[in-house]
């Protein structure tokens, strides 16, 4: 699958939200932010990589922010409950706040067993899912569950395989496709994964 232009990346990202349920406002770059894959490989249509980095021709001092990385959280729904602890990380549109993309990985307190949570926008073509993908690894494709009004839901377990090239990898991208069959593939980082899950294991 080949890989487009940063421009039509950034493009292709600005018509998906445009679309009924995403932002309004076209945007300008993709920035990492810190604390918040289909049943089948997808056909073999343009994939839009979205780096954040500086698009071409833009303002050069409208680069986006450093990525943060991953952050431990843990909360209890009671005062005397259970602690449920995760480790999240996102990414936003600099220009609108607009999510492209959310994961977070919990261990629940009662299987003790991590899950990936993956949260992506509203509009996009469901029978291809979601695919996951841990630096040049096979995709994992997760099944979209559900959506809402502020976007699209999938859950996967995490195995220790996987939880293994989670703590070791580079990179870990979250690829859909939007309704018109366009591949956007949203870039997070692991370089502090495994110091962040070591937090709340």
């Amino acid at each position: 699958m080949r890989k487009v232009s940063l421009c039509l990346a950034l493009g292709l990202v600005a018509a998906f939200l445009a679309e009924p349920g995403g932002a309004q406002t076209p945007p300008t770059q993709l920035a990492p932010k810190g604390p918040p894959a289909a049943p089948k490989q997808p056909p073999r249509t343009p994939t839009a990589v979205v780096p954040p980095t500086q698009a071409p021709g833009q303002d050069p001092n409208a680069r986006a922010q450093p990525a943060p990385g991953w952050i431990s959280r843990c909360a209890s729904d009671a005062r005397q409950g259970a602690l449920e602890c995760a480790v999240e990380q996102s990414a936003v549109l600099t220009s609108t706040g607009q999510l492209v993309a959310a994961v977070a990985i919990r261990v629940p307190s009662n299987s003790r067993q991590p899950e990936m949570l993956i949260q992506v926008p509203v509009g996009l073509f469901l029978p291809s899912g979601v695919n996951v993908q841990i630096d040049e690894s096979k995709p994992h494709p997760v099944v979209v569950q559900t959506c809402d009004l502020k976007g699209c839901y999938a859950a996967t377990p995490v195995s220790a395989e996987m939880l293994t090239s989670l703590k070791a990898g580079k990179r870990l991208g979250i690829t859909f496709q939007t309704n018109t069959k366009e591949n956007i593939t949203v870039p997070l980082t692991l370089g502090n994964f495994a110091e962040a899950f070591q937090k709340i294991q």
